[in-house]
C-alpha cells in the first residue's frame, strides 16, 4: 500500500486514473505499476469531445522515467470511445500517446536528449533503443509541423545540399527571419522544386527577397513563382567565382614557370585565396615572394580584391564602382578573370539586389554546415526520408514536445 501511495503521488495522475498495484523486483532493479480508471467520460484524441467508454483495448506497457535507478513500467488497458466524427478510436489519456511505447514525460526527456547529442548517446542516457527514438523523433516532427503557424514568409533563402553520392541532392528552403529551415525538398531539379512553390503559394505571396547562389534553376523558379521577389546573389558566391578565376590563373601560370620558380611557388595556393586583411602574418613574406614571380596571378588577385572593395560600398556607389571594375577585369588579358567578369555582369541584377537589401545567403550556408554535422554524427542515413526528418528536428525550430495536459 505504501508503494501504491508513493506512485500515486509521483505520477500525479489526474482523475479518474489511479494506481491500482505496484510490484517491485529488486534483483532486476525494475518496477511495474498498474493503472486503472474509475467511471468517467473520455475524450476523442482528435476533436476532444467527451464520450462514454465503448470498450477497452488489451493491456499495454509503457516505459516511464526511472525511479531511484529502477526501470519503471506502466501497465493499463486504454478505453475506446465511439466518436460521431472519427468513429471508434482510442481515448486520449494524460500519461501516454498511443503511437509511442513510452510515457509522455519520458518522451519529452528523449526529445530533449536527442536535441543535445547523437542517437547513440540518447540511447545510453535514456535507455530507449535507437529504433524507438527514431519513432519518437518522427512523431515529434509531425507534431511540430502540424502546430506550426502558416504565417507568410517575407525573406527566404534557397540552397542545395548533397545527401548521397552520385548527385543526390536536397533543396533546403530557409526562413531568413526565423533563422530556421522551413522545408526540405527531395531534389534540386527545377521540375521538382517549382511544384513546392505552387503548393505553398499562400505563405509566399509576401516574399520580398530570395537569397541564393548563382543557380540558373533556382533563379528561374523564383522568377516564375514569385515575380515580385528580389533575387539576391550573395557576396560570398560572387567572390567565390573570382577566387576560382584566381586559382585557375595560378595553375595555368605555374605550368609555364621554371623548375626553380615552381619550387618557390609550392604551397602558395592559399596565399592568393586569402582576403587582404585575413592574410596570416606568417604567410606575408611568402605572398610577397610568389607575387613577384607569378605576375599574372598577383594581378588577378588584385582584381579580386578590388571586387571585394566594390561590394562593401553603399548601393548608390556600387554600380559605378562595378562598371570600373568590370572594364579593368575584361581588359586584363587574363582569360579566367575575363570569363568570371562576364558571368558576374550577367548576374548583376541579383548582385545589386543583394547590395541594396543587405541580404546574404549566410544563414543557408550556416544551416548547411549544421546539416552536414548532423549527417556526420549519424554516420549517414539509410534513406532521404530519415535525413529530412532529422534536419527538421534539429534545424526547423518546431514545437516538438508532447503536452502533459489538455
Amino acid at each position: 500500500m505504501e508503494l501504491v501511495s508513493f506512485y500515486q503521488n509521483v505520477l500525479s495522475l489526474p482523475e479518474p486514473w489511479y494506481v491500482d498495484r505496484v510490484v517491485c523486483y529488486p534483483d532486476a532493479k525494475m518496477v511495474d505499476v498498474w493503472i486503472k480508471h474509475g467511471e468517467s467520460l473520455f475524450h476523442c484524441p482528435k476533436c476532444m469531445v467527451a464520450y462514454s467508454v465503448h470498450d477497452h483495448l488489451p493491456e499495454r506497457t509503457w516505459r516511464h522515467l526511472d525511479t531511484c535507478g529502477y526501470q519503471t513500467f506502466l501497465h493499463a488497458r486504454l478505453p475506446r470511445v465511439t466518436c460521431i466524427l472519427d468513429g471508434k478510436v482510442t481515448a486520449w489519456v494524460p500519461f501516454a500517446t498511443p503511437q509511442t511505447p513510452v510515457t509522455v514525460e519520458l518522451e519529452r526527456k528523449c526529445i530533449q536528449t536527442m536535441l543535445e547529442c547523437t542517437m547513440q548517446g540518447a540511447e545510453e542516457l535514456t535507455g530507449v533503443s535507437v529504433r524507438k527514438l527514431e519513432r519518437i523523433r518522427s512523431l515529434a516532427v509531425a507534431r511540430g509541423l502540424e502546430r506550426r503557424e502558416e504565417k507568410p514568409l517575407s525573406k527566404i533563402g534557397i540552397d542545395e545540399k548533397q545527401v548521397f553520392a552520385r548527385h543526390k541532392y536536397f533543396t533546403v528552403i530557409c526562413d531568413q527571419e526565423a533563422k530556421s529551415v522551413y522545408d526540405v525538398i527531395d531534389s534540386r531539379k527545377t521540375e521538382r522544386v517549382a511544384p513546392w512553390f505552387a503548393e505553398n503559394e499562400g505563405i509566399l505571396h509576401d516574399v520580398g527577397t530570395a537569397a541564393m547562389d548563382m543557380s540558373a534553376g533556382y533563379a528561374s523558379v523564383i522568377r516564375n513563382s514569385l515575380p515580385n521577389a528580389a533575387i539576391c546573389f550573395d557576396k560570398f558566391h560572387v567572390v567565390q567565382i573570382m577566387n576560382k578565376a584566381v586559382d585557375s590563373t595560378r595553375k595555368e601560370e605555374q605550368k609555364k614557370l621554371s623548375e626553380e620558380q615552381r619550387k618557390l611557388m609550392f604551397g602558395s595556393r592559399f596565399c592568393f585565396l586569402y582576403a587582404r586583411e585575413n592574410l596570416p602574418e606568417k604567410q606575408k613574406d611568402k605572398f610577397d615572394e610568389v607575387a613577384a614571380i607569378a605576375v599574372k596571378t598577383s594581378r588577378a588577385w588584385a582584381i579580386k580584391e578590388a571586387l571585394r572593395d566594390a561590394l562593401s560600398l553603399s548601393p548608390p556607389d556600387f554600380e559605378p564602382a562595378f562598371k570600373k571594375w568590370h572594364w579593368w577585369a575584361t581588359h586584363s588579358r587574363l582569360e579566367h578573370v575575363k570569363k568570371a567578369a562576364k558571368t558576374l555582369k550577367d548576374h548583376l541584377y541579383g548582385i545589386m539586389n543583394a547590395v541594396e537589401y543587405g541580404i546574404t545567403n549566410a544563414l543557408a550556408e550556416g544551416l548547411n554546415n549544421k546539416i552536414e554535422a548532423i549527417k556526420r554524427a549519424a554516420c549517414g542515413y539509410r534513406n532521404k526520408s530519415h535525413f529530412r526528418i532529422a534536419i527538421l528536428f534539429h534545424c526547423g525550430k518546431l514545437d516538438l514536445m508532447p503536452k502533459l495536459t489538455t
